[in-house]
C-alpha cells in the first residue's frame, strides 16, 4: 500500500526530513504531495541520493506527486555528502552569507571578496566547499563578478553549493551559473561533518 505525505506548504527542508523518516519506517511505496519546484528537486535529489526510485507526476498548477519505491539495500549517503558532492568530512567549509566582504562601502567589500576568493584559489589546502546562503548566491549567478574566482577554485577540486532556497526568494534560480543546488538538508549535514567551518 502506498503511504501518502502531503508536504505541501512546508518550507525547506520539512519535506525532505518527512520523506527521510517515512522512508526510515519502512515505507515501500511513498507518494509525496509537494507545491514548489524546489521541494519537487530537493526530495527528488534526497531519494535518489538515498537509491531509491523516484518518479514525478506534474499534476498542473504547481503540484507535483513524487511516486518512490524503497530500495531496501541502498546504501545510506554520508552526512557532509551533497546529493551531487562528494563527502566533505574532516575537510575545512567557507560558509558565505552575503555578497560582500565586511561592513562599509560597497564596492570596497565587492572588492575584498573577489580578493578573498582569489586568494582561496592560491592557498593551500582549499577548502573543500564553499557554502553560499542568503545574499551570498548572488555570487553563483548570472552577472557575478566572482564567476572567474569560484570556476578556477572548481578545478582545483573545492565543491560549490548554492542555498535553493535563498535562489528562489531571490528570483535567481534559473541564473545560476556554478554549482550545485543544496538546502537546508544538505547544509546542516555538510556543516556537522566538516572539521572546521568558516562563516564569511
Amino acid at each position: 500500500m502506498i503511504k501518502e505525505l502531503d508536504c505541501r506548504k512546508q518550507g525547506c527542508p520539512q519535506p525532505i526530513i518527512d520523506t527521510k523518516r517515512a522512508l526510515e519506517a519502512g515505507n515501500d511505496e511513498l507518494r509525496v504531495v509537494v507545491d514548489s519546484i524546489v521541494s519537487r528537486d530537493n526530495v527528488r535529489r534526497f531519494a535518489s541520493s538515498q537509491g531509491h526510485k523516484v518518479e514525478i507526476e506534474d499534476k498542473g498548477g504547481g503540484l507535483y506527486h513524487l511516486n518512490i519505491t524503497r530500495n531496501p539495500e541502498a546504501v545510506v549517503r554520508p552526512a557532509g555528502a551533497a546529493p551531487e558532492a562528494g563527502n566533505v568530512a574532516g575537510g575545512v567549509v567557507v560558509f558565505i552569507t552575503t555578497d560582500k566582504l565586511g561592513e562599509g562601502d560597497e564596492r570596497l567589500g565587492a572588492i575584498l571578496m573577489k580578493a578573498f576568493l582569489n586568494t582561496l584559489h592560491d592557498s593551500e589546502p582549499k577548502p573543500a566547499m564553499i557554502m553560499f546562503i542568503n545574499n551570498g548566491v548572488r555570487l553563483t549567478t548570472e552577472g557575478s563578478e566572482m564567476l572567474d574566482s569560484l570556476e578556477a577554485l572548481t578545478h582545483d577540486g573545492v565543491q560549490i553549493m548554492s542555498c535553493g532556497t535563498c535562489l528562489t526568494y531571490y528570483d535567481i534560480m534559473n541564473k545560476l551559473k556554478i554549482g550545485i543546488v543544496g538546502n537546508m538538508y544538505d547544509i546542516v549535514n555538510v556543516m556537522l561533518e566538516a572539521e572546521k567551518v568558516i562563516k564569511i
